[in-house]
């Protein structure tokens, strides 16, 4: 087990009033983090640059870049790496992402950094929830009672464990999609730039959780004993249809999971069985011989915000 401290990676796109909501909770969170990097893609002189400025201003250790033009998820994604290694980050680097429309939770934080402020985190693994829940209209904020505990969701078997092997781990998505997040993950920088450099290039967000826990250097897929995040959930977001639009990035996925199964003979067999499955549920439903599967979001228990 080693510990660190992550760098927190927020990136940023037609935030509004949701990123305001967020840049509230980095404040509160600042000290968990070794790092803080606002991304935001869109012009200079766009609201979401205001916004981040102002918290830079109120807090000199933030970083803000800005692609200056508005990009796809990925190039976005790939333009903040560039300025993480050219700023002196690396590879070995933990990078705790946050959606600029989420929070963080710092009681989870701290249920489980030792007294010196550092993160369990082991090297090989991929960090993925749990994540605390709040639904939330697409067309306005959520203003409930801040006190009210949370549901816990969670992408590993309700009753344990938390700690699987990367394949066991998606083929289990793969057969019975659950609620994934990116948001709150913490994964190590290596992982990103896999993403980035690897070929075939990866063109959109979808099944990106999954990319990032079958980078070659990834043996394992964790959850922390607390949610670290709180996610807000719209009925119009892309949680909402998460597992009929990500199956349309399941030949990519295969792609990768075929690399990671060279580089893990163990692996093989279960990810090869998922995705035969997995593409065999989506040809009987082309056909209309069988319905796709409905995303299972499990949830876990409850938790205090």
């Amino acid at each position: 087990m080693a510990t660190a401290i992550p760098i927190l990676v927020c990136m940023v796109w037609r935030g509004g009033d949701r990123f305001a909501r967020c840049l509230a909770s980095i404040r509160e969170a600042r000290e968990h983090f070794s790092r803080i990097i606002i991304s935001v893609t869109g012009p200079v002189a766009g609201a979401d640059m205001r916004l981040a400025q102002a918290a830079q201003s109120n807090d000199p250790r933030i970083e803000v870049i800005c692609t200056e033009r508005e990009m796809p998820t990925m190039q976005h994604q790939a333009f903040w790496i560039e300025h993480l290694l050219a700023t002196g980050a690396k590879e070995t680097d933990w990078i705790y992402w946050l959606a600029y429309d989420d929070e963080i939770r710092p009681r989870g934080i701290e249920a489980i950094t030792d007294s010196s402020g550092a993160w369990p985190l082991t090297p090989g693994t991929a960090y993925f929830g749990p994540w605390a829940m709040r639904h939330e209209q697409p067309d306005h904020l959520w203003h409930g009672d801040r006190s009210e505990p949370l549901e816990s969701w969670t992408s590993f078997p309700p009753q344990g464990p938390t700690r699987l092997p990367v394949a066991t781990w998606i083929a289990d998505q793969l057969r019975q999609p659950t609620y994934m997040q990116m948001s709150g993950s913490v994964n190590p920088l290596r992982s990103f730039i896999d993403l980035k450099n690897s070929r075939p290039r990866k063109v959109g967000p979808m099944r990106i959780e999954m990319a990032i826990a079958s980078a070659p250097g990834i043996t394992a897929v964790e959850e922390f004993s607390e949610p670290v995040s709180i996610i807000y959930g719209r009925s119009n977001s892309d949680r909402a249809s998460y597992g009929n639009a990500a199956r349309r990035e399941d030949a990519h996925l295969a792609a990768w999971l075929l690399r990671y199964s060279a580089v893990h003979p163990s692996a093989a067999l279960p990810l090869t069985r998922a995705v035969a499955h997995s593409a065999a549920i989506a040809g009987l439903s082309a056909i209309g011989r069988r319905e796709l599967p409905v995303e299972e979001w499990r949830v876990r228990g409850t938790v205090q915000p």
